[in-house]
């Protein structure tokens, strides 16, 4: 979001910033997928549920964007995009990592195994 913002400048108005806000979550959450599944979880991508991650990192994104979006129409920051935007991250990321624990990187042989 930062690159579109103050590198290409491609986002001035309040509605530029909010569809930013939506393209830097779309590259973030391909790379999260794999991040996660290696770094974080340290789990295979095969036993991982890249179904279940797009479903909860699109109710993420619901609290995430719209918190920015609320913060940058009507809120007290309305001049400080990278502020709204730190907001709606912490709301989605507490949200995000208790769900994706559960439903996504988490083995369940019962489904996974194969024998």
């Amino acid at each position: 979001m930062w690159g579109l913002i103050y590198g290409l400048e491609a986002a001035q108005t309040r509605l530029e910033l909010i569809g930013a806000r939506v393209a830097a979550w779309a590259v973030a959450i391909l790379l999260t997928y794999f991040l996660n599944a290696k770094l974080t979880f340290g789990a295979s991508i095969r036993h991982s549920r890249f179904v279940n991650y797009l479903f909860i990192q699109a109710v993420g994104a619901g609290i995430n964007i719209g918190s920015f979006a609320l913060l940058m129409l009507v809120g007290p920051v309305q001049d400080r995009p990278l502020i709204a935007m730190v907001v709606g991250n912490v709301l989605a990321v507490i949200n995000n990592f208790l769900l994706v624990r559960t439903f996504v990187y988490r083995f369940h042989p019962e489904v996974d195994d194969p024998e």
